[in-house]
C-alpha cells in the first residue's frame, strides 16, 4: 500500500471513531438530561415511594369509596396498573404555569379513566395508624386545604423540582397540618403498601419519601 493511501485510510479511521465516540456521548448526555427535567405544571408523572430503597411501590387509585370519599389511594408494582390509575397531572392552585418550584401549593389529578380519578386528598382520621387517611375527591378544595400540596425538594438549598429527585409533599389541610405523604401498613385495596399521612417527614426507612418519574 502506498504512503498516502495508507494516511487516508488510517485518518478515516480515526475519524469514524471519533464520530463514534461523539454520537454515544451525546445521546448519553440527552437521555441524562431528560431524565432529569424540571417538574411542569400540566404534566402528568408517576410518583415512586422510596420505603426500604425505593421498593415502595407506585402512588395508585383502586377501589371506591374509602372515608366516603371518590377513590381510595394505595401503592403498587406497576406504573399503570389499570387505565392511567398511577398517574398524576400536577395543577397550580394559584393559576401558575410553567416550572414547579419547592413549597407552590398544588393539586394532584388522578388520571385515572382519562382524568376521572379525583384529586389526592385527605379525609378522616388514625388510617394504618398514621395521622391522616389519603383518598381522592372529586373537589381539588373539600375541605380547609385537604386537596392542596406542598412538593418539598429534599435538598434544602434548592427551589428547583425535577424528576427522579427525592422530594416530600405536606398535606393543607387545616393551615398546613395535614401531614407529609406517607405509606404505612400492606395490601390495601388489595395493593402494595397502604397510603396516609404522618406527622414527620420521614417516619420509616423512606416511607414519606417520594420521586415524580416519567418513565
Amino acid at each position: 500500500m502506498k504512503k498516502s493511501t495508507l494516511v487516508k485510510a488510517t485518518m478515516g479511521a480515526v475519524l469514524l471513531l471519533t464520530t463514534g465516540i461523539f454520537s454515544v456521548t451525546n445521546v448519553n448526555s440527552s437521555q441524562a438530561h431528560s431524565a432529569n427535567q424540571k417538574l411542569r405544571y400540566g404534566q402528568t408523572y408517576k410518583l415512586v415511594n422510596g420505603y426500604d430503597n425505593w421498593q415502595g411501590g407506585y402512588l395508585d387509585t383502586r377501589g371506591r369509596g374509602c372515608s366516603e370519599n371518590l377513590l381510595c389511594v394505595s401503592t403498587a408494582n406497576n406504573p399503570n396498573r389499570d387505565n392511567g390509575s398511577g398517574s398524576w397531572k400536577i395543577l397550580s392552585k394559584t393559576g401558575k404555569t410553567g416550572v414547579v418550584e419547592s413549597l407552590d401549593d398544588v393539586y394532584l389529578q388522578n388520571q385515572y379513566d382519562r382524568g376521572a380519578g379525583g384529586y389526592l386528598d385527605t379525609r378522616g382520621r388514625n388510617c394504618s395508624e398514621n395521622l391522616l387517611c389519603v383518598s381522592t375527591a372529586n373537589n381539588p378544595n373539600r375541605d380547609s386545604g385537604s386537596g392542596t400540596w406542598k412538593i418539598i425538594s429534599k435538598y434544602k438549598s434548592s427551589n428547583d423540582l425535577r424528576e427522579d429527585q427525592p422530594v416530600q409533599l405536606v398535606n393543607g389541610y387545616g393551615n398546613g397540618q395535614g401531614g407529609y405523604l406517607d405509606t404505612r401498613g400492606r395490601g390495601c385495596d388489595g395493593n402494595l403498601l397502604c397510603v396516609s399521612t404522618a406527622a414527620g417527614a420521614d417516619r420509616d426507612s423512606g416511607s414519606g419519601t417520594w420521586k415524580f418519574i416519567k418513565h
